[in-house]
């Protein structure tokens, strides 16, 4: 039960993250508690090298809006502003070359997803 309990706060972490740069609860509540986010979440929270550092937060919306991006279960409104937000994040990143190269795979990762989709969306 503890655990449950530990997960859920995990989650309105992230939530609360993602709410402080896009302020709609709706949105938030469908970004953050699809299926599949769920999972990379519970993922992210066992496995990733940064679960406890004070930036898991922001690393995990970022995660989250590099795979909502492609989700056939958003619609393309919520996928275009998945993309926005995370440009927004990869600027911040950007402003700190320490902590972007410290996470550099991470964030080389989503930089060619996010260029991808741009190019997918031209092509269509």
């Amino acid at each position: 039960m503890f655990e449950l309990i530990k997960a859920r706060v995990y989650i309105a972490r992230v939530q609360a993250e993602l709410k402080a740069q896009y302020d709609d609860q709706a949105f938030v509540n469908r970004i953050c508690q699809l299926p599949e986010n769920l999972k990379q979440l519970r993922v992210l929270r066992e496995q990733a090298y940064y679960n406890k550092e004070r930036i898991a937060p922001f690393m995990n919306v970022c995660h989250i809006l590099g795979e909502s991006m492609k989700s056939d279960s958003l619609s393309e409104g919520d996928r275009e502003i998945c993309a926005s937000l995370l440009a927004q994040r990869l600027q911040k990143a950007a402003t700190d070359p320490q902590f972007r190269l410290r996470h550099i795979m991470i964030f080389s990762d989503l930089e060619e997803k996010l260029k991808d989709w741009a190019a997918e969306g031209r092509n269509d």
